[in-house]
Protein backbone atom coordinates (compact mmCIF):
# COMPACT_ATOMS: atom_id res chain seq x y z
CA UNK A 1 0.00 0.00 0.00
CA UNK A 2 1.51 3.09 -0.97
CA UNK A 3 2.25 5.89 0.86
CA UNK A 4 -0.59 8.38 -0.82
CA UNK A 5 -3.38 5.46 -0.11
CA UNK A 6 -2.04 5.03 3.30
CA UNK A 7 -2.97 8.41 3.99
CA UNK A 8 -6.30 8.64 1.94
CA UNK A 9 -7.59 5.32 3.83
CA UNK A 10 -6.44 6.61 6.98
CA UNK A 11 -8.71 9.75 6.90
CA UNK A 12 -11.61 7.20 5.46
CA UNK A 13 -11.11 4.88 8.74
CA UNK A 14 -11.74 8.01 11.33
CA UNK A 15 -14.11 9.40 9.79
CA UNK A 16 -15.78 5.85 9.38
CA UNK A 17 -14.68 5.48 13.46
CA UNK A 18 -16.54 9.01 13.80
CA UNK A 19 -19.19 7.65 12.44
CA UNK A 20 -19.46 4.60 14.37
CA UNK A 21 -19.29 6.89 17.59
CA UNK A 22 -22.10 8.76 17.06
CA UNK A 23 -23.81 5.75 15.50
CA UNK A 24 -22.94 4.53 19.38
CA UNK A 25 -25.21 7.33 20.82
CA UNK A 26 -27.84 7.23 18.23
CA UNK A 27 -28.74 3.89 18.66
CA UNK A 28 -28.21 3.53 22.33
CA UNK A 29 -30.71 6.75 22.65
CA UNK A 30 -32.90 5.53 20.47
CA UNK A 31 -33.35 2.04 22.36
CA UNK A 32 -34.06 3.78 25.53
CA UNK A 33 -36.73 5.88 24.01
CA UNK A 34 -34.94 9.01 24.07
CA UNK A 35 -35.25 11.16 20.44
CA UNK A 36 -32.45 12.02 18.66
CA UNK A 37 -33.56 14.38 15.86
CA UNK A 38 -30.18 15.31 14.41
CA UNK A 39 -27.32 12.89 13.20
CA UNK A 40 -24.56 14.30 11.40
CA UNK A 41 -20.97 13.73 10.12
CA UNK A 42 -18.87 17.51 10.61
CA UNK A 43 -19.46 20.82 11.55
CA UNK A 44 -20.55 24.63 10.01
CA UNK A 45 -22.52 24.58 7.01
CA UNK A 46 -24.71 21.85 6.15
CA UNK A 47 -23.78 20.47 2.71
CA UNK A 48 -26.75 17.85 2.38
CA UNK A 49 -29.64 16.62 4.76
CA UNK A 50 -32.02 14.34 4.78
CA UNK A 51 -34.90 13.61 6.74
CA UNK A 52 -36.22 9.85 7.63
CA UNK A 53 -38.93 9.73 10.72
CA UNK A 54 -38.20 12.31 13.22
CA UNK A 55 -33.64 12.24 12.84
CA UNK A 56 -32.44 14.72 10.07
CA UNK A 57 -29.61 12.91 8.93
CA UNK A 58 -26.83 14.81 7.06
CA UNK A 59 -23.23 16.10 6.05
CA UNK A 60 -21.57 19.22 7.21
CA UNK A 61 -18.54 21.59 5.72
CA UNK A 62 -15.63 20.86 8.15
CA UNK A 63 -15.40 16.82 8.54
CA UNK A 64 -13.67 17.62 12.05
CA UNK A 65 -16.03 15.49 14.03
CA UNK A 66 -19.61 14.88 14.11
CA UNK A 67 -22.60 15.07 16.76
CA UNK A 68 -25.84 13.26 17.41
CA UNK A 69 -28.23 15.85 19.39
CA UNK A 70 -30.37 14.20 21.86
CA UNK A 71 -33.20 16.20 22.90
CA UNK A 72 -33.09 17.07 26.48
CA UNK A 73 -29.50 17.61 27.23
CA UNK A 74 -29.96 21.46 26.48
CA UNK A 75 -32.12 23.67 29.14
CA UNK A 76 -33.54 25.00 25.83
CA UNK A 77 -34.83 21.89 24.15
CA UNK A 78 -38.35 22.27 22.61
CA UNK A 79 -40.98 19.36 23.54
CA UNK A 80 -42.71 17.76 20.74
CA UNK A 81 -46.59 17.53 21.32
CA UNK A 82 -48.85 14.37 20.78
CA UNK A 83 -48.99 14.10 16.68
CA UNK A 84 -52.99 15.16 16.81
CA UNK A 85 -51.91 18.24 18.77
CA UNK A 86 -49.43 19.15 16.50
CA UNK A 87 -51.64 19.27 13.54
CA UNK A 88 -53.92 21.18 15.59
CA UNK A 89 -51.18 23.66 16.46
CA UNK A 90 -50.44 23.97 12.64
CA UNK A 91 -53.58 25.21 11.73
CA UNK A 92 -53.83 27.63 14.55
CA UNK A 93 -56.20 27.19 16.87
CA UNK A 94 -57.78 29.35 19.08
CA UNK A 95 -57.26 32.05 15.93
CA UNK A 96 -60.08 34.02 14.24
CA UNK A 97 -59.59 32.11 11.04
CA UNK A 98 -59.04 28.43 12.65
CA UNK A 99 -63.03 27.25 12.13
CA UNK A 100 -62.91 27.63 8.39
CA UNK A 101 -59.46 25.02 8.20
CA UNK A 102 -59.97 22.69 10.89
CA UNK A 103 -63.58 22.40 9.51
CA UNK A 104 -62.18 21.35 5.75
CA UNK A 105 -59.25 19.71 5.17
CA UNK A 106 -56.54 21.05 6.16
CA UNK A 107 -56.41 18.76 9.59
CA UNK A 108 -56.11 15.91 7.79
CA UNK A 109 -53.40 16.47 5.19
CA UNK A 110 -51.42 17.96 8.71
CA UNK A 111 -52.07 15.59 10.54
CA UNK A 112 -50.39 13.06 8.02
CA UNK A 113 -47.66 15.18 7.97
CA UNK A 114 -47.14 14.82 11.76
CA UNK A 115 -47.48 11.21 11.64
CA UNK A 116 -44.66 10.85 8.88
CA UNK A 117 -42.36 13.24 10.70
CA UNK A 118 -42.68 10.48 13.54
CA UNK A 119 -41.61 7.85 11.56
CA UNK A 120 -45.30 6.17 11.02
CA UNK A 121 -45.05 3.64 7.58
CA UNK A 122 -46.93 5.46 4.54
CA UNK A 123 -49.65 2.86 5.06
CA UNK A 124 -50.30 2.94 8.59
CA UNK A 125 -50.25 6.84 8.09
CA UNK A 126 -52.75 6.69 5.19
CA UNK A 127 -55.03 4.24 7.18
CA UNK A 128 -55.33 6.60 10.05
CA UNK A 129 -56.03 9.40 8.76
CA UNK A 130 -58.50 7.70 6.62
CA UNK A 131 -60.10 6.41 9.84
CA UNK A 132 -60.04 9.65 11.28
CA UNK A 133 -61.78 11.54 8.27
CA UNK A 134 -64.40 9.15 8.55
CA UNK A 135 -65.70 9.24 12.06
CA UNK A 136 -64.93 12.53 12.13
CA UNK A 137 -68.32 14.33 13.38
CA UNK A 138 -67.20 17.69 14.89
CA UNK A 139 -63.50 18.19 13.62
CA UNK A 140 -63.61 21.51 15.40
CA UNK A 141 -64.13 20.00 18.96
CA UNK A 142 -60.30 19.53 19.89
CA UNK A 143 -60.99 16.85 22.65
CA UNK A 144 -63.61 14.87 21.06
CA UNK A 145 -60.44 14.71 18.22
CA UNK A 146 -57.97 13.58 20.82
CA UNK A 147 -60.22 10.61 22.06
CA UNK A 148 -60.77 9.60 18.29
CA UNK A 149 -56.78 9.87 17.62
CA UNK A 150 -56.44 7.76 20.52
CA UNK A 151 -58.76 5.36 19.65
CA UNK A 152 -57.25 4.53 16.27
CA UNK A 153 -53.99 4.91 16.79
CA UNK A 154 -54.69 2.34 19.70
CA UNK A 155 -56.17 -0.09 16.83
CA UNK A 156 -54.30 0.36 14.28
CA UNK A 157 -50.46 0.45 15.96
CA UNK A 158 -48.97 -2.28 18.12
CA UNK A 159 -48.01 -1.30 22.08
CA UNK A 160 -44.27 -2.89 22.73
CA UNK A 161 -44.53 -1.39 25.72
CA UNK A 162 -41.12 1.16 25.40
CA UNK A 163 -40.70 4.44 25.75
CA UNK A 164 -40.14 6.47 22.73
CA UNK A 165 -42.30 3.58 20.30
CA UNK A 166 -44.39 4.59 17.19
CA UNK A 167 -47.87 4.67 19.28
CA UNK A 168 -46.02 6.53 22.32
CA UNK A 169 -44.72 9.11 20.06
CA UNK A 170 -48.20 9.34 17.79
CA UNK A 171 -50.30 9.90 21.52
CA UNK A 172 -48.03 11.37 23.60
CA UNK A 173 -45.03 13.11 21.99
CA UNK A 174 -41.75 13.72 23.95
CA UNK A 175 -43.25 12.62 27.05
CA UNK A 176 -40.87 11.24 29.28
CA UNK A 177 -38.72 11.05 26.59
CA UNK A 178 -36.08 13.86 27.35
CA UNK A 179 -32.29 13.09 28.28
CA UNK A 180 -32.87 13.97 31.90
CA UNK A 181 -36.14 12.18 32.27
CA UNK A 182 -34.39 8.75 31.54
CA UNK A 183 -32.83 6.28 34.56
CA UNK A 184 -29.26 6.96 35.18
CA UNK A 185 -28.39 3.59 33.86
CA UNK A 186 -29.64 4.48 30.71
CA UNK A 187 -28.26 8.01 30.49
CA UNK A 188 -24.95 6.50 31.29
CA UNK A 189 -24.66 4.01 28.51
CA UNK A 190 -25.68 6.57 26.04
CA UNK A 191 -22.35 8.36 26.92
CA UNK A 192 -20.26 5.90 27.25
CA UNK A 193 -21.70 4.16 23.89
CA UNK A 194 -19.39 6.43 21.81
CA UNK A 195 -16.14 5.30 23.90
CA UNK A 196 -17.13 1.30 23.25
CA UNK A 197 -17.57 1.64 19.68
CA UNK A 198 -14.15 3.08 19.50
CA UNK A 199 -13.04 0.21 21.80
CA UNK A 200 -14.79 -2.50 19.49
CA UNK A 201 -13.48 -0.83 16.42
CA UNK A 202 -9.50 -1.34 17.80
CA UNK A 203 -10.50 -4.69 18.77
CA UNK A 204 -11.94 -5.54 15.55
CA UNK A 205 -9.27 -4.54 13.45
CA UNK A 206 -6.75 -6.09 15.48
CA UNK A 207 -8.30 -9.74 15.58
CA UNK A 208 -8.60 -8.73 11.69
CA UNK A 209 -4.73 -7.85 11.44
CA UNK A 210 -4.18 -11.20 13.10
CA UNK A 211 -5.86 -13.50 12.30
CA UNK A 212 -6.17 -12.66 8.25
CA UNK A 213 -2.75 -10.89 7.65
CA UNK A 214 0.78 -13.37 8.07
CA UNK A 215 2.65 -12.14 11.56
CA UNK A 216 6.05 -11.37 12.16
CA UNK A 217 7.15 -14.44 14.08
CA UNK A 218 10.08 -12.82 15.80
CA UNK A 219 12.96 -14.66 13.72
CA UNK A 220 14.52 -14.07 10.62
CA UNK A 221 15.49 -16.23 6.79
CA UNK A 222 18.53 -16.26 5.27
CA UNK A 223 16.65 -15.07 2.20
CA UNK A 224 18.43 -11.15 1.75
CA UNK A 225 15.90 -8.55 1.67
CA UNK A 226 18.21 -5.75 0.86
CA UNK A 227 21.71 -5.04 0.65
CA UNK A 228 23.43 -1.68 1.72
CA UNK A 229 25.13 0.48 -1.15
CA UNK A 230 29.06 0.63 -1.10
CA UNK A 231 28.80 -2.08 1.41
CA UNK A 232 31.37 -5.06 1.50
CA UNK A 233 27.97 -7.20 0.89
CA UNK A 234 27.82 -5.58 -2.23
CA UNK A 235 30.92 -5.14 -3.43
CA UNK A 236 30.98 -8.74 -3.63
CA UNK A 237 27.82 -9.21 -5.74
CA UNK A 238 25.30 -10.22 -3.27
CA UNK A 239 21.70 -9.39 -4.31
CA UNK A 240 18.03 -9.51 -2.67
CA UNK A 241 16.85 -12.74 -3.43
CA UNK A 242 19.94 -14.63 -2.40
CA UNK A 243 20.02 -17.09 0.20
CA UNK A 244 22.69 -17.85 2.31
CA UNK A 245 23.14 -21.06 3.45
CA UNK A 246 27.14 -20.85 4.86
CA UNK A 247 29.71 -18.79 6.35
CA UNK A 248 33.34 -19.97 6.03
CA UNK A 249 32.49 -24.02 7.29
CA UNK A 250 29.17 -23.53 8.92
CA UNK A 251 26.15 -24.48 7.37
CA UNK A 252 22.94 -23.43 8.45
CA UNK A 253 19.63 -22.60 8.07
CA UNK A 254 19.22 -20.67 11.09
CA UNK A 255 19.91 -17.00 10.37
CA UNK A 256 20.83 -15.96 13.87
CA UNK A 257 23.84 -18.68 13.55
CA UNK A 258 25.42 -17.02 10.21
CA UNK A 259 25.01 -13.69 11.74
CA UNK A 260 26.94 -14.47 14.91
CA UNK A 261 29.40 -16.34 12.14
CA UNK A 262 29.77 -13.02 10.75
CA UNK A 263 29.77 -10.69 13.07
CA UNK A 264 32.77 -12.76 14.56
CA UNK A 265 35.10 -11.92 12.10
CA UNK A 266 35.77 -7.85 11.35
CA UNK A 267 38.34 -6.83 8.99
CA UNK A 268 38.86 -10.83 8.41
CA UNK A 269 37.83 -12.05 4.51
CA UNK A 270 34.97 -14.80 4.93
CA UNK A 271 33.36 -16.80 2.53
CA UNK A 272 29.79 -16.83 2.10
CA UNK A 273 27.39 -19.41 0.44
CA UNK A 274 24.50 -18.04 -0.84
CA UNK A 275 22.22 -19.67 -3.58
CA UNK A 276 20.72 -17.89 -6.54
CA UNK A 277 17.94 -19.93 -8.47
CA UNK A 278 19.52 -23.53 -9.11
CA UNK A 279 23.09 -22.22 -8.36
CA UNK A 280 25.84 -22.17 -5.37
CA UNK A 281 27.83 -19.70 -5.06
CA UNK A 282 30.63 -18.31 -2.74
CA UNK A 283 30.86 -14.81 -2.79
CA UNK A 284 34.14 -13.45 -0.66
CA UNK A 285 33.38 -9.90 1.43
CA UNK A 286 35.68 -8.57 4.30
CA UNK A 287 32.94 -7.73 7.36
CA UNK A 288 33.55 -4.08 8.21
CA UNK A 289 34.44 -3.40 12.17
CA UNK A 290 32.22 -1.75 13.72
CA UNK A 291 31.57 -0.51 17.39
CA UNK A 292 28.69 -1.06 19.30
CA UNK A 293 27.43 1.09 22.17
CA UNK A 294 28.71 -1.78 24.36
CA UNK A 295 32.21 -1.13 23.14
CA UNK A 296 32.17 -4.53 21.35
CA UNK A 297 33.52 -4.68 17.67
CA UNK A 298 32.10 -6.66 15.45
CA UNK A 299 31.73 -7.32 11.98
CA UNK A 300 29.05 -5.83 9.37
CA UNK A 301 28.66 -6.83 6.10
CA UNK A 302 25.51 -4.32 5.18
CA UNK A 303 23.18 -7.01 4.04
CA UNK A 304 19.23 -7.35 5.38
CA UNK A 305 17.13 -10.55 5.77
CA UNK A 306 13.61 -10.93 5.31
CA UNK A 307 11.49 -11.67 8.64
CA UNK A 308 9.73 -15.15 8.55
CA UNK A 309 6.11 -14.42 8.71
CA UNK A 310 3.08 -17.12 9.25
CA UNK A 311 -0.98 -16.91 10.03
CA UNK A 312 -1.98 -17.17 13.53
CA UNK A 313 -4.81 -19.46 14.38
CA UNK A 314 -7.73 -17.68 15.38
CA UNK A 315 -8.12 -18.55 19.18
CA UNK A 316 -4.14 -17.21 19.35
CA UNK A 317 -5.33 -13.66 17.08
CA UNK A 318 -7.73 -13.16 19.62
CA UNK A 319 -5.63 -13.32 22.31
CA UNK A 320 -3.41 -11.44 21.14
CA UNK A 321 -5.76 -8.51 19.68
CA UNK A 322 -6.40 -8.49 23.62
CA UNK A 323 -3.27 -8.62 25.81
CA UNK A 324 -0.80 -8.14 22.55
CA UNK A 325 3.05 -8.87 21.72
CA UNK A 326 4.45 -5.93 20.86
CA UNK A 327 7.92 -6.70 21.33
CA UNK A 328 7.59 -8.95 17.88
CA UNK A 329 6.60 -5.53 16.19
CA UNK A 330 3.03 -6.21 15.08
CA UNK A 331 0.72 -4.24 16.35
CA UNK A 332 0.11 -4.32 20.35
CA UNK A 333 -2.80 -5.45 22.06
CA UNK A 334 -5.79 -3.78 23.36
CA UNK A 335 -4.97 -3.95 26.71
CA UNK A 336 -1.62 -2.64 26.39
CA UNK A 337 -3.27 0.52 24.01
CA UNK A 338 -5.36 1.23 27.27
CA UNK A 339 -2.40 1.18 29.35
CA UNK A 340 -0.39 3.59 26.90
CA UNK A 341 -3.31 5.80 25.84
CA UNK A 342 -3.79 6.60 29.72
CA UNK A 343 0.20 7.35 30.33
CA UNK A 344 -0.08 9.16 27.29
CA UNK A 345 -3.13 11.68 28.37
CA UNK A 346 -1.48 12.26 31.96
CA UNK A 347 1.52 13.18 30.12
CA UNK A 348 0.36 15.59 27.28
CA UNK A 349 -2.11 16.96 29.37
CA UNK A 350 0.50 17.52 32.42
CA UNK A 351 1.66 21.17 33.13
CA UNK A 352 5.12 20.27 31.72
CA UNK A 353 3.23 18.28 28.90
CA UNK A 354 1.49 21.35 27.23
CA UNK A 355 4.68 23.85 28.12
CA UNK A 356 6.82 20.76 26.16
CA UNK A 357 3.99 21.03 23.09
CA UNK A 358 4.24 24.92 23.29
CA UNK A 359 7.99 25.05 23.35
CA UNK A 360 8.55 22.86 20.49
CA UNK A 361 5.90 25.20 18.09
CA UNK A 362 7.37 28.29 19.36
CA UNK A 363 11.03 26.80 18.20
CA UNK A 364 12.62 26.51 21.25
CA UNK A 365 12.84 22.88 22.01
CA UNK A 366 13.04 19.59 19.52
CA UNK A 367 10.30 17.57 18.70
CA UNK A 368 10.29 14.54 20.48
CA UNK A 369 9.76 11.21 17.90
CA UNK A 370 7.84 9.80 20.56
CA UNK A 371 5.95 13.08 21.52
CA UNK A 372 1.93 13.99 20.44
CA UNK A 373 0.40 14.13 17.18
CA UNK A 374 -2.61 15.73 15.80
CA UNK A 375 -4.90 13.51 13.49
CA UNK A 376 -2.82 15.39 10.13
CA UNK A 377 0.92 13.72 12.19
CA UNK A 378 -1.06 10.29 12.54
CA UNK A 379 -2.29 10.52 8.90
CA UNK A 380 1.78 11.23 8.13
CA UNK A 381 2.84 8.32 9.97
CA UNK A 382 0.36 6.29 7.98
CA UNK A 383 1.62 7.38 4.70
CA UNK A 384 5.13 6.74 5.84
CA UNK A 385 3.94 3.19 7.30
CA UNK A 386 2.29 2.48 3.14
CA UNK A 387 5.90 2.27 2.15
CA UNK A 388 7.58 0.30 4.20
CA UNK A 389 7.26 -3.78 3.73
CA UNK A 390 4.82 -4.76 6.87
CA UNK A 391 3.08 -1.59 5.72
CA UNK A 392 -0.57 -3.18 6.22
CA UNK A 393 0.21 -4.60 9.87
CA UNK A 394 1.52 -1.71 10.85
CA UNK A 395 -1.37 0.44 9.55
CA UNK A 396 -3.85 -1.31 11.17
CA UNK A 397 -2.25 -1.29 14.43
CA UNK A 398 -2.06 2.50 14.09
CA UNK A 399 -6.04 2.46 13.14
CA UNK A 400 -6.78 0.91 16.76
CA UNK A 401 -4.11 2.96 18.85
CA UNK A 402 -5.98 5.59 17.74
CA UNK A 403 -9.31 4.62 17.97
CA UNK A 404 -8.23 3.27 21.50
CA UNK A 405 -6.89 6.98 22.70
CA UNK A 406 -10.18 8.95 20.88
CA UNK A 407 -12.30 6.15 22.95
CA UNK A 408 -10.27 6.80 26.55
CA UNK A 409 -9.81 10.62 25.58
CA UNK A 410 -13.70 11.01 25.34
CA UNK A 411 -14.07 9.49 28.68
CA UNK A 412 -12.17 12.37 30.35
CA UNK A 413 -14.51 13.73 33.36
CA UNK A 414 -14.46 17.34 32.02
CA UNK A 415 -17.26 18.77 30.13
CA UNK A 416 -17.68 19.03 27.14
CA UNK A 417 -16.29 15.35 26.93
CA UNK A 418 -18.58 12.66 27.20
CA UNK A 419 -16.75 11.82 30.13
CA UNK A 420 -17.90 15.46 31.67
CA UNK A 421 -21.45 14.56 31.16
CA UNK A 422 -21.33 10.93 33.02
CA UNK A 423 -19.47 13.15 35.67
CA UNK A 424 -21.74 14.90 36.38
CA UNK A 425 -24.29 12.08 35.43
CA UNK A 426 -22.31 10.86 39.07
CA UNK A 427 -22.46 14.29 40.83
CA UNK A 428 -26.19 14.22 40.24
CA UNK A 429 -26.50 10.87 41.91
CA UNK A 430 -24.66 11.65 44.84
CA UNK A 431 -26.70 14.08 45.53
CA UNK A 432 -29.78 12.60 45.31
CA UNK A 433 -28.95 9.38 47.17
CA UNK A 434 -27.98 11.84 49.97
CA UNK A 435 -31.24 13.91 49.51
CA UNK A 436 -33.14 10.23 49.50
CA UNK A 437 -31.33 9.73 53.02
CA UNK A 438 -32.80 12.57 54.05
CA UNK A 439 -36.21 12.80 52.87
CA UNK A 440 -36.06 15.40 50.50
CA UNK A 441 -36.80 15.35 46.94
CA UNK A 442 -34.72 13.85 44.78
CA UNK A 443 -34.82 15.99 41.38
CA UNK A 444 -31.48 17.75 41.93
CA UNK A 445 -30.05 18.66 39.04
CA UNK A 446 -26.76 20.70 37.98
CA UNK A 447 -26.78 23.66 36.25
CA UNK A 448 -25.92 23.40 32.82
CA UNK A 449 -24.43 27.17 32.92
CA UNK A 450 -22.29 25.39 35.56
CA UNK A 451 -21.42 23.04 32.96
CA UNK A 452 -20.49 25.36 30.10
CA UNK A 453 -18.36 26.96 32.77
CA UNK A 454 -16.00 24.48 32.71
CA UNK A 455 -16.33 23.68 29.14
CA UNK A 456 -15.15 26.79 28.07
CA UNK A 457 -11.83 26.55 29.30
CA UNK A 458 -11.56 22.94 28.42
CA UNK A 459 -12.48 23.71 25.09
CA UNK A 460 -9.92 26.88 25.31
CA UNK A 461 -7.22 24.58 26.54
CA UNK A 462 -8.03 21.88 23.71
CA UNK A 463 -7.98 24.49 21.02
CA UNK A 464 -4.55 26.14 22.13
CA UNK A 465 -3.07 22.02 22.19
CA UNK A 466 -4.41 20.95 19.22
CA UNK A 467 -3.27 24.38 16.95
CA UNK A 468 0.41 23.77 18.57
CA UNK A 469 0.36 20.16 17.37
CA UNK A 470 -1.12 20.89 13.96
CA UNK A 471 1.70 23.90 13.45
CA UNK A 472 4.31 21.09 14.76
CA UNK A 473 2.71 18.60 12.06
CA UNK A 474 2.83 20.76 9.07
CA UNK A 475 6.58 22.53 10.01
CA UNK A 476 8.24 19.71 11.82
CA UNK A 477 6.67 16.32 10.55
CA UNK A 478 7.80 13.00 12.65
CA UNK A 479 9.80 11.24 10.34
CA UNK A 480 9.91 7.34 11.02
CA UNK A 481 13.57 5.66 10.06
Amino acid sequence: MSGAWSITAFVLAILLAIMLHEAGHFVTARRFGMRADRFFLGFGPTLWSIRRGETEYGVKALPLGGFVRIIGMLPDDERLPSAIDAAFDDLGHGEPDAQASVAGVDWAERLDTRLRERGTPADVSERIVRRMRGSATDPTDVEAMRRLFHEVVVTEVDDTGRVGDLRHRLLYGDRDRFFHERPAWQRAIVLVSGSVAHFLIAIAVLIGAYAFLPQWTGTMTTTVAEVAVDSPAADAGLQPGDRVVGVRQLRSDDYARLRDEIRAQPDRPIDVHVVRGDDELVLTMTPEATELASGEVIGVVGFAPEPEFERMRPVDAIERALVGQPELGSPGGFVPMVTGSLQALGTVFSPSGIGDILSQAAGQQERSLDGAVSLVGAASIAGQLGDTSTGLVLFLGLIAVVNVFIGIFNLVPLPPLDGGHLAALGIEGSVNQVRRLRGRSTDYRLDPRALSAVAVPVLAILAVIVLALLWLDITDPIRLG
